[in-house]
């Protein structure tokens, strides 16, 4: 039985992880913002503590992935994030989901980046970008499934659903510790890891691949720009449908069940927005990315605007469930992309500096919009977001243009 096929292993955990990330994420909002009362500054102070946490360990974790092992990094990840999830949904306080949130960061970053770069080591990079697509339609199909399980449990107590994701989560590593192969990556030998010295070298030569491409130097402000939008969209979305309107209660149901259909409706429109991604995009052109990456910054930003101005709850619903799938493209291209300037010795590294990029976005911008959501309102802070992709529209268009 063990270990799998790489192709098969990622796309299960691609699966997986959509299972158990959306258990979680369906009722993550509205049991801060009904069970722990959180106000939009606490809000979003819970999201910065996860983006702080990526902000300080991307790049250690990436380095060590790629010195030591890939399969171990998703490993630890798998599990410090089951840990995170258990304390965020066991506490009902504000200083305790933000610890939890901060170490379900650091668990995010062991696996940021050496999961995509092991999958691209052992099975290639052409072939690894289609998975990646492959793996976020899994992902999709599985958030049904997390999806059906948080509505049912949730209805219960609407914490349940934090704990037992985060317990699978914890399963889970167990299964990846067995059934993850790594043959093709050339870990550091035993001899030379006793002090940070690789670790520097390896450092340096992810440094040096990003500053000698205009394109990943783009890209990198990208998800500066975005890590800066989507804090305060991620954050203040759900308050922003429960306290802005007279939130719909059709047949008496229960907001964690309108989300969760929400949710649902969002992830089918994922699936078909995918399988027309991966018939129409050619993963291997860089310009075809670039300027479908442009495209739905564009349709992102317009989006955003709706929801947030929009005076009708069913058109901002609408909105909401539109910008799910819109979202859900961007990553795997984006990590396409990014593979396609990257070095196999410090792929984990580039690639996690790509997302510490973001992290270091959602950790400055996130602050400053929840604070002018405290102030002006949440209507007036989720607008100032969009206005934040504006240059990510422009910056797209422009990082093709480069060959480098």
């Amino acid at each position: 039985m063990f270990p799998l096929a790489p192709a098969r292993m990622y796309l299960a955990s691609s699966f997986m992880w959509g299972s158990l990330f959306y258990m979680m994420a369906t009722v993550s909002m509205i049991y801060q913002v009904e069970m722990a009362g959180l106000n939009a500054l606490e809000l979003v102070l819970v999201g910065t503590a996860l983006e702080l946490s990526a902000f300080i360990f991307e790049i250690p974790t990436g380095v060590v992935a790629d010195t030591y092992s890939r399969r171990i990094s998703v490993v630890i990840g798998f599990f410090i994030i089951g840990v995170g999830f258990i304390i965020m949904g066991g506490f009902p306080v504000f200083e305790i989901i933000v610890l939890g949130s901060f170490i379900w960061g650091l668990g995010w970053t062991f696996i940021s980046g050496a999961h995509e770069a092991w999958l691209a080591d052992e099975v290639g990079e052409s072939e690894a970008a289609r998975l990646y697509l492959r793996g976020q339609k899994l992902s999709s199909y599985g958030s049904f499934v997390g999806i059906t399980l948080a509505v049912l449990i949730g209805s219960i107590q609407i914490n349940y659903p934090y704990i037992l994701a985060g317990i699978l989560f914890c399963l889970w590593s167990g299964f990846a510790w067995l059934a993850m192969e790594e043959i093709h990556f050339k870990p550091v030998a035993a001899e030379e890891r006793s002090s940070f010295s690789k670790m520097g070298i390896t450092f340096r030569g992810g440094v040096k691949t990003i500053r000698g491409s205009t394109t990943l130097i783009l890209l990198m402000v990208v998800g500066l720009v975005f890590g800066t939008f989507s804090e305060g969209y991620d954050r203040l979305s759900t308050a922003h449908l429960l306290r802005s309107f007279e939130f719909p209660a059709p047949w008496g149901l229960e907001p964690v069940v309108l989300f969760g259909v929400f949710a649902a409706v969002g992830n089918l429109l994922s699936i078909w927005l995918v399988n027309i991604t991966e018939r129409h995009v050619d993963t291997d052109d860089a310009k075809q990315i670039a300027n479908t990456l442009s495209l739905l910054t564009a349709l992102i930003l317009a989006g955003v605007f709706f929801f947030a101005l929009s005076g009708y709850i069913w058109l901002a619903i609408a909105m909401y469930i539109i910008l799910i799938p819109l979202r859900r493209v961007i990553d795997p291209l984006t990590i396409a992309w990014l593979n396609q300037h990257i070095e196999s010795e410090v792929r984990a590294t580039v690639i996690s500096m790509h997302s510490q990029s973001d992290a270091l976005g959602q950790v400055a911008g996130g602050p400053v919009i929840g604070l002018v959501g405290r102030e002006f309102g949440l209507r007036i802070a989720i607008a100032a977001t969009a206005l934040l992709l504006v240059p990510a529209v422009w910056l797209y268009q422009r990082s093709h243009r480069d060959k480098t």
